[in-house]
């Protein structure tokens, strides 16, 4: 805390000087100054008191603004301003850090380098366009809420989903009807387009018409890289919240790595909601941010989708298929890990998995006490969300094919997220990196890591016999 309250000093003689050389980088620096004192309020109040995303944007924005002064020819006065801006970065990150526990066993390096810092920055910037988005469009709220969320609960315990949540994923129908297009992906080559009807028709009838009105959610859209020799084991990408867009998604996963280097015929389904699927210009929009029902109309569709497709690929050859999803992808990695005990691995990466205690981070007491007088506490949640939660499910793949791979720096899906599974999964392997959930630091090991994982599983458990299969042309 000293170092803190120094830090504020510092900054407070900063801004005298600002003051006499420059007006304007004085105000600027009296500004950041006093964000400076926020920051040691909130850190002296310990876990208590929530560091406000904006106030890391703030810092980083205030050194490119410092350091276009300094080019323009305002010397003085960008280096003031950027180098409170710094400060307030640097210090911001640290205090985001500490602010959620840090599992057992699962420690940040001391001192934290200026690198992890300014991937902490990233994650608090993406938190806070999130916070602006939602203030911009506030999803529409049901004058009814309180009754759909008691009824699908009920619901839920009647039909026994609670006791065994896989109740609610009943296997679809095989995928017989497809179209099949050769596209160009930026950056990745080409890949077939493969598209199909989804079928899918939510439990709940408070929020069934409503989500099958969506017309582009109805198509499912996968984009597959393919050998032409004979079929290869099928690894299949799950993308992450607000993605889906195959050029970024084809990107994030190295498809061409993939694909080229292991050998993997790859699939990159695009999720409910997202991209083409979207119900607007914002990809993803809906599928967390609405009704909750919805929310679990969009996880149900998604594993709908999925196993469809999975279906299909072992029809076309595939001798053997696994699951590798980010973030929200790494959720649905990890439900459908619990669903199906043929996937010949499961790698949930950066995962979020305790969705509703995500949900509730940000919120003051005093919100979760309106929640709970209004009637909605947090097992009624629970309940809800049953269906979908991979900490309600028991997992079905082994430990041997499993591994999860976690950020100890992730501000958006905490460490606490993978080490829940973790624990949940008994224990498989965990590759823990340096990096934060939108900063892959250490990305080669953990590249060298999944490439292993996936030549002793996935690549393993195709066999000879099968690999000689002959395509079946769609």
């Amino acid at each position: 805390m000293a170092r803190v309250w120094v830090l504020v000093a510092v900054a407070g003689v900063l801004a005298a000087t600002g003051l006499v050389l420059s007006p304007v980088a004085g105000a600027f620096a009296c500004g950041l100054g006093l964000v400076l004192g926020v920051l040691a309020f909130q850190l002296a109040q310990g876990g208590g008191r929530r560091l406000p995303p904006w106030i890391i944007a703030a810092g980083a924005a205030t050194v490119g603004l410092g350091g276009a002064w300094a080019v323009g020819g305002a010397v003085v006065s960008g280096l003031i301003a950027g180098l409170l801006g710094l400060v307030v970065f640097s210090t911001g990150a640290q205090a985001s850090l500490f602010q959620d526990a840090l599992p057992d066993g699962v420690e940040l390096p001391d001192p934290l380098s200026l690198r992890t810092q300014a991937a902490v920055a990233i994650d608090e910037s993406l938190r806070l366009l999130w916070a602006v988005t939602a203030m911009a469009s506030p999803p529409p709220k049901s004058a009814t809420l309180v009754e759909d969320l008691r009824a699908a609960a009920e619901r839920h315990r009647e039909a026994g989903i609670l006791d065994d949540p896989a109740v609610a994923h009943p296997r679809p129908p095989a995928l017989e009807k497809v179209s099949l297009v050769s596209t160009p992906v930026w950056g990745a080559g080409r890949a077939e387009l493969l598209r199909f009807e989804s079928e899918y028709e939510p439990r709940d009838p408070e929020i069934r018409d409503r989500y099958i009105a969506v017309e582009p959610n109805r198509t499912a859209h996968v984009h597959l890289w393919r050998h032409g020799d004979r079929p290869r084991p099928t690894l299949i990408c799950l993308h992450g919240y607000g993605m889906g867009r195959i050029g970024w998604d084809a990107r994030a996963f190295d498809v061409d790595g993939l694909h080229r280097k292991l050998g993997l015929d790859v699939a990159v389904p695009t999720l409910p909601l997202h991209g083409p699927r979207a119900i607007g210009r914002r990809s993803g929009a809906g599928f967390l941010d609405d009704h909750p029902l919805q929310t679990n109309a969009a996880f149900g569709q998604a594993i709908w989708d999925l196993r469809r497709l999975a279906g299909w690929l072992r029809q076309q050859g595939a001798p053997a298929v696994g699951v590798y999803g980010m973030s929200l992808g790494g959720y649905l990695t990890a439900l459908w890990a619990s669903l199906d005990a043929d996937l010949a691995c499961a790698i949930p990466s950066i995962p979020l998995v305790a969705l509703q205690d995500l949900m509730e981070r940000d919120l003051r007491p005093e919100e979760r006490r309106a929640r709970e007088a209004g009637g909605i506490s947090a097992q009624v949640w629970r309940d809800v969300w049953a269906p979908h939660s991979p900490l309600a499910h028991k997992p079905r793949v082994s430990k041997e094919a499993s591994l999860i791979l976690a950020a100890r720096a992730d501000r958006i899906c905490p460490p606490s997220q993978a080490h829940a599974l973790w624990e949940h999964w008994d224990r498989p392997s965990i590759h823990w990196t340096p990096g934060s959930h939108l900063v892959p630091i250490g990305r080669r090991e953990t590249r060298e890591r999944l490439a292993h994982h996936l030549e002793t599983t996935l690549v393993a458990a195709a066999t000879p016999t099968l690999s000689k299969f002959r395509r079946v042309q769609a």
